[in-house]
């Protein structure tokens, strides 16, 4: 009986402590003495701004707009930014995109984030498919991708002839492509049934030869200058065998074997490298640098030797050319190319 008594006691002790306890929460939480400062407003803050963003998104769903807040988040998140980017570009997604965005921005609810991703929807910016697929009407065109195709093709015999010559194959390749231009676009026809389908680069016969439009009289003088260290065009000694003819040939008949030759076409693309090292070693003995203007290489490609003549204010020019539309010069073409970004994986700046 004491036994029984004794568990009678705790148990009625143990229902009071539970009871005074429950008690007390009951009138803690009318007193709002367990409240968390700010936990409540604060979720429905993040929440009410969640629903905002991806509301407001939805208003205009551009590629611009969402560029424009990816440019907001990288302010504050750039690693995060960068990644909603990658999947907009693969998913195309806009509902996820604008859930990303909203997740995103929670960190930083007291910063001004919110209201800079909200003012990306109110830009009026058009929603249009774009017209073009390039800044260049000439990287649009049929033309350049039979150009780009061969070059490509042709990449390790650009970059081993632009080594051998001293310069950028960007550069070497701004003449070149004025004369493929020029070919394909005067004769039409023949750029649709023939080189089109083919994806190969003309090879020229008639005043001007191989891909890259030489004259023989120029190589001819490519040649002359090498060995003449009286020539303006003089490059130095180290140059003087970067072309050389096997004995008892005949240079003339080799050189135009050689500028015509469509298998090995390693020497249509030595020779306008060489040209354009010539005439910068001319131009920088009076005092101007044209190393690095593509607009001027082409335009004096075109032109020849007779008409490089320094000159402090030189211009794109040489012969009119017409691609897509869209009329060019020489030297517009070589310096469009250049900067363009065109081939670059192939040929880098």
């Amino acid at each position: 009986m004491k036994f029984f008594g004794a568990v009678g006691k705790t148990l009625i002790g143990c229902f009071a402590i539970i009871g005074i306890v429950f008690s007390g929460v009951f009138v803690s939480m009318k007193l709002g003495w367990t409240n968390v400062r700010g936990s409540i407003a604060e979720r429905n803050s993040s929440f009410f701004k969640n629903t905002q963003i991806a509301e407001s998104a939805n208003d205009n769903n551009t590629q611009a707009v969402v560029l424009c807040r990816v440019h907001a988040l990288a302010n504050y998140a750039p690693e995060t930014a960068k990644r909603i980017q990658t999947v907009y570009e693969t998913t195309q997604n806009m509902e996820l995109v604008n859930r990303m965005f909203s997740t995103a921005q929670m960190r930083f609810l007291d910063s001004s984030l919110f209201s800079n991703l909200t003012d990306c929807a109110r830009v009026s910016v058009p929603d249009m498919t774009p017209i073009v697929q390039t800044a260049y009407a000439w990287a649009d065109s049929d033309e350049w991708q039979v150009l780009k195709s061969a070059f490509i093709r042709d990449q390790d015999l650009i970059r081993k002839a632009a080594l051998d010559a001293g310069i950028s194959p960007r550069l070497l390749l701004g003449g070149i492509i004025g004369e493929q231009f020029r070919f394909f676009t005067s004769t039409r026809d023949s750029f649709k049934s023939y080189f089109e389908p083919l994806k190969i680069l003309a090879s020229l016969s008639k005043f001007s030869y191989g891909i890259a439009g030489l004259k023989p009289e120029t190589v001819a003088r490519i040649d002359e200058n090498l060995k003449n260290k009286g020539s303006i065009f003089y490059l130095g000694p180290e140059m003087e065998n970067i072309i050389s003819y096997p004995e008892g040939s005949d240079p003339t008949t080799m050189r135009f074997d050689r500028i015509t030759d469509t298998k090995n076409p390693y020497y249509s693309y030595l020779y306008p490298g060489l040209f354009m090292r010539q005439v910068t070693t001319q131009w920088k003995a009076s005092g101007y640098d044209i190393s690095n203007r593509p607009d001027v290489l082409s335009t004096l490609y075109n032109l020849g030797f007779n008409r490089s003549i320094p000159k402090p204010e030189p211009a794109a020019g040489g012969a009119p050319i017409t691609v897509n539309g869209t009329q060019y010069n020489f030297g517009q073409l070589g310096y469009e190319f250049y900067y363009s970004g065109e081939l670059v994986q192939e040929f880098p700046y």
